[in-house]
């Protein structure tokens, strides 16, 4: 089943790596983790310097979308969608 976005959640940065953002996804019934590098970020949409939460906003459905796509191949083992540079190439944006 298809992710959708979480309107109820702001994104953050991951206090325990201060490296990844993170945010939520519902699949209807429930909320769903996610996480992304702020590196794979900044590789995939560009940006090397700015903010990582204006550049996840920049790009936010092109994330949500790859981790709709994660999410309907792999689940969220370990209850979090964790996308790396790949799953974000995946994305013709």
């Amino acid at each position: 089943m298809p992710l959708s976005h979480n309107r109820f959640d702001d994104p953050h940065i991951d206090r325990a790596t201060s490296e990844h953002v993170r945010f939520s996804m519902t699949d209807g019934q429930r909320i769903v983790a996610g996480r992304v590098s702020v590196a794979a970020l900044r590789e995939r949409f560009g940006d090397d310097v700015g903010d990582p939460l204006a550049l996840y906003g920049r790009c936010r459905e092109a994330v949500e979308a790859a981790a709709s796509r994660k999410f309907d191949r792999v689940g969220a083992p370990d209850a979090m969608v964790d996308l790396d540079p790949g799953d974000l190439a995946e994305d013709p944006a």
